[in-house]
């Protein structure tokens, strides 16, 4: 995290956001209160954002790469084309989430909740989802490759057209998985 980290408070944000603000990069936003919030595009870039409350929030195309999500509630939350490269979301809620075309690629996703979440076309590659609860997950055309899933939980998940080459599948739980048997070229 950056050392200089701005802290702003809630509705600072949303005035600043009202009057055109996109760039709030570097911000200190720790355990703050923002569920529901409508924030689509808006740059949060390595920001510091745990235990933040974004519960159905709005946050389509938002720019978080590099972010602190660890411990963030985003249950329900509009993630649709966001950018979380390289974003910590350990142990993160994201059940019933939008992160369809959402970019997760090296994130850190490890013991987060993605249940029933839309994760059509993601890309996960090199994500670390050990031990993520992905149970009933939409992942129709997202992109595993390199992914370490080891002790996930893909019951009842939506495989369909996803790419897994190279992922790792230890201990990984695939009971009614759509498609019954997909097709794995996985390390385990």
């Amino acid at each position: 995290m950056n050392s200089q980290s701005i802290t702003v408070t809630t509705a600072q944000v949303l005035d600043l956001y009202a009057s055109g603000r996109r760039d709030f990069s570097h911000f200190d936003f720790h355990e703050a209160w923002m569920p529901g919030l409508e924030l689509p595009g808006i740059d949060l870039t390595q920001a510091n954002l745990v235990s933040v409350n974004l519960h159905q929030a709005m946050l389509s195309r938002a720019k978080l790469s590099g972010c602190n999500l660890w411990r963030a509630n985003l249950e329900g939350a509009n993630l649709e084309g966001a950018d979380l490269a390289r974003t910590v979301l350990i142990r993160a809620e994201l059940s019933y989430a939008n992160l369809t075309g959402a970019n997760l690629r090296c994130s850190d996703l490890r013991l987060a909740t993605l249940h029933q979440g839309s994760l059509r076309g993601a890309d996960l590659r090199s994500a670390n989802l050990s031990y993520t609860d992905l149970r009933r997950a939409d992942l129709t055309g997202a992109d595993l490759r390199g992914a370490d899933l080891t002790g996930a939980n893909l019951r009842g998940a939506t495989l369909a057209i996803a790419q897994l080459e190279g992922a790792r599948l230890d201990r990984t739980w695939l009971d009614e998985a759509e498609p019954p048997h997909p097709e794995l070229s996985a390390q385990v």
